[in-house]
């Protein structure tokens, strides 16, 4: 019997074949592990999206002090710079969580270029005062929207007397003005601008209250002692963020 015998360049293809296909195989690529996109409203990742919006407030805040201090026939050369940060603040991406904080920040911010303006336009008191408590009611529930994100309490501010405006000759349109303790430790409030004078009360580490004044020196803030708006505190300005530049008081 004869065998036939497999021509040689059909062995030839089907060695080179199952080379190709044994080395296709060896040199696949393994699977990407694929890694989760951080949750920005997670609770450790929230404090550096609060921080992110709260830096156009306290910039825009810098400008609504010099402005309280501007006189009128001035204010022009004012308005541009609080206008340029709320575009800013305006076009600034935040996450759903944080969307109620930014239309509290546009919301004062529109309250005080509007009140600005006003108070170029006329001098009519009752409008700017009108104004002011808007702004000033705007930007503490902007910092109450912040205490609430951080899981921290703010003190109340002391009710309003129903119909009644302060009377100002010059708009003071940084009224609610408020100092915040970054932490990550309570900070005391004391009796008086001395560390070596008595504490009256505590501010936990995020907590806000509202600011009352400050020394000749900037180096001490007068603010009220959360949970009792009639007592007034003191704290170092080292240890504590303040929105705006209150101003200056007498101890």
């Amino acid at each position: 019997m004869k065998y036939k015998t497999i021509p040689f360049f059909i062995l030839f293809f089907f060695s080179i074949f199952s080379f190709s296909a044994c080395a296709t195989e060896e040199q696949s690529p393994s699977p990407v592990a694929l890694t989760d996109t951080p949750d920005p409203c997670s609770t450790a990742a929230l404090p550096a999206g609060v921080a992110k919006v709260n830096d156009l407030m306290r910039e825009f805040d810098d400008y609504s002090s010099l402005a309280s201090s501007t006189p009128q026939n001035q204010l022009v050369q004012v308005i541009p710079p609080l206008q340029e940060v709320r575009r800013r603040a305006e076009a600034q991406t935040v996450p759903g969580c944080l969307l109620d904080l930014k239309q509290l920040q546009i919301a004062h911010m529109n309250a005080v270029i509007e009140t600005l303006m006003v108070f170029m336009a006329s001098s009519q008191v009752e409008d700017v005062n009108a104004g002011i408590v808007q702004a000033r009611e705007l930007h503490m529930q902007y910092d109450i929207e912040i205490a609430r994100l951080l899981g921290v309490t703010v003190a109340a501010p002391p009710t309003a007397i129903p119909g009644t405006v302060e009377t100002l000759v010059t708009p003071t349109i940084s009224t609610g003005l408020s100092v915040l303790n970054p932490g990550p430790n309570q900070v005391t409030l004391l009796s008086a601008p001395d560390a070596a004078s008595g504490g009256v009360a505590t501010l936990p580490a995020g907590g806000v209250t509202p600011a009352l004044g400050r020394t000749a020196d900037g180096l001490w803030f007068q603010v009220e002692a959360p949970g009792n708006p009639a007592q007034k505190a003191w704290v170092a300005a080292s240890v504590v963020q303040v929105s705006g530049e209150p101003p200056v008081v007498v101890p």
